[in-house]
């Protein structure tokens, strides 16, 4: 009994370092994120969801009439109203954050018809196309 006992707690020991083992072992090999030693195309999920954001501010800019008063290359925006946003090195995202919550002059508030996230989106996009 005492025998039997005590080879139980080793084969304990020994599965539990066995198991040890074969996580080192695969934490040590190619992630199945690789094949062949070459990491795989598939972008991180960070720049999968910044994509989505500016593909969301493109169309937000398109679709509340940003177009109309603004000019922008990569939106095809030909507006003479508002500033050119192509070539401002003065702006910021938080400057067209704040622009398109509150609005000034010519320019109205849309934080009454934009969410919070759909304006980041748009600065986002202006900020990343905008040449500079």
């Amino acid at each position: 009994m005492v025998l039997s006992s005590a080879l139980a707690g080793v084969s304990r020991v020994g599965l539990g370092a066995l198991g040890i083992a074969a996580v080192m072992v695969a934490m040590s090999g190619p992630s199945a994120a690789q094949v062949d030693g070459k990491a795989a195309a598939a972008p991180p999920p960070a720049a999968a969801s910044d994509a989505a954001k500016l593909d969301k501010g493109r169309a937000l800019f398109t679709d509340f009439g940003c177009a109309s008063c603004h000019s922008l290359s990569d939106a095809g925006a030909t507006g003479h109203v508002g500033p050119a946003l192509d070539g401002d090195s003065a702006l910021s995202e938080d400057f067209i954050v704040g622009r398109i919550a509150n609005g000034q002059g010519v320019m109205p508030s849309f934080s009454g018809q934009l969410t919070p996230d759909e304006i980041s989106a748009i600065a986002a996009y202006v900020m990343k196309v905008a040449t500079k």
